[in-house]
């Protein structure tokens, strides 16, 4: 049997992007109450199990607001009962969240959760301060084995060896009411959106960049398609970009196809202050096509906010997604129910269930909604195929914010 994680686990991630501290840490005298050395996706359920069982509890921790029904009504429940595993579910605002289980660490304490739900963005933070175990999740947890291995290994640029596992996968597209733009006729690229958009005054609805996800998500994605000269594109991946660089990027000539694409389409569309003020616009019929996130879209068709006959694309040029994920703590107080409840939540049936249930895409290469949802649910969806060939990772969050922040000054109100 292979162990996946050698008696020198400080060091098992030595050629990862940074260090980060191990579960079983030397500096606490922490021991996990079960041998890392020799633990294994093949005997992880004969292993944990009974210790996770023996333990009672798990605290688990959650960023967000928006996934708190799902967590409290389906898979807190479905996974006590699976176990018989007592879940203390807690959720707060990041940022404080961070600063805690930061804290506790530094004071020797006990990590305040067993296992965490947080941001991509808090990933530099938590694993540069070592609160982050330094275990490769994606090979240890016998549900890791279906992720797809780019997408388990490597966050917002940090390659973290699989110590962060995506949860949740989110991706931008365009949305179109099918009632007044049948689908084969609908723009698929950038140029004949841009010509739809200048026959059809105010049908095209953008989310400004400032002021939604969707809006920085089509941003980015005239970015990467306009802008061709290859040390202008090495910008777009430069994940320790300042606020000042990245000023002096958009203002600079690098961007300059990408304002000159809004400057031609700008008189011609609807720019709104946010995502849900997009969707409304389509869903009123003052709008026909729009910028949208494929999880929010699919929830609202789902919800009877949006009419059935609305449907979702990728454009051919590609469109930027993201998602955040779980990780093990180190120093937790239930580090076997910890990684229990990591494995469950990235098994297919819950990914499977999160995806019906919110349009939340997984890491998983063995879902196809195809064969799990019903016709409607997967016409909600981004068709498969464009999905898998056409979703881009988005942009470091400082360029991402400063690009926006340029468009408003210079480019919305000129």
């Amino acid at each position: 049997m292979k162990a996946l994680v050698t008696a020198s686990i400080a060091i098992l991630l030595s050629t990862a992007a940074y260090a980060v501290e191990p579960t079983g840490s030397d500096k606490f005298n922490t021991d996990p109450g079960f041998d890392l050395g020799t633990l294994s996706a093949d005997n992880f359920y004969d292993v944990i199990v009974p210790l996770a069982k023996k333990e009672g509890t798990v605290t688990f921790y959650d960023f967000t607001d928006s996934f708190g029904p799902l967590f409290n009504d389906r898979f807190i429940p479905e996974f006590e009962a699976k176990y018989g595993i007592k879940v203390e579910y807690v959720r707060g605002e990041d940022k404080a969240a961070n600063q805690q289980l930061i804290a506790a660490h530094n004071s020797g304490a006990k990590a305040p959760a067993d296992a965490y739900f947080v941001s991509s963005g808090s990933l530099p933070l938590l694993g540069g301060e070592g609160v982050v175990a330094n275990v490769p999740l994606h090979k240890l947890l016998p549900s890791g084995a279906a992720l797809d291995p780019a997408i388990a290994t490597v966050t917002s640029g940090i390659d973290h060896g699989g110590t962060f596992l995506p949860f949740h996968r989110n991706q931008t597209g365009i949305i179109f009411d099918t009632r007044t733009v049948p689908a084969d006729t609908v723009p698929t690229n950038l140029d004949s959106l841009a010509a739809w958009a200048k026959a059809n005054p105010g049908k095209f609805v953008v989310t400004s960049p400032a002021g939604g996800g969707s809006g920085s998500g089509l941003m980015q994605a005239i970015a990467f398609a306009k802008v061709t000269d290859a040390a202008c594109r090495e910008t777009f991946v430069q994940w320790n970009i300042t606020k000042t660089e990245a000023d002096a990027f958009a203002a600079g000539d690098c961007m300059a196809p990408v304002w000159d694409y809004y400057k031609d389409i700008l008189s011609s569309i609807e720019v709104t202050n946010g995502n849900s003020d997009t969707l409304n616009l389509i869903a009123n019929g003052a709008g026909a096509i729009g910028t949208a996130w494929e999880d929010m879209a699919y929830d609202f068709t789902g919800r009877g906010l949006l009419p059935p006959t609305v449907r979702q694309q990728l454009l051919e040029e590609g469109q930027v997604g993201g998602g955040d994920g779980l990780f093990l703590p180190v120093n937790g107080s239930n580090p076997a129910a910890g990684l229990l409840m990591l494995d469950f939540l990235m098994s297919k049936e819950v990914q499977l269930e999160k995806l019906s249930a919110v349009g939340s895409r997984s890491a998983r290469t063995d879902i196809d909604p195809a064969q799990s949802f019903t016709p409607e649910q997967v016409a909600r969806l981004i068709p498969t195929e464009q999905f898998k060939e056409r979703a881009l990772a988005r942009m470091p969050a400082v360029l991402n914010d400063q690009l926006a922040a340029y468009f408003t000054a210079n480019v919305l109100r000129k």
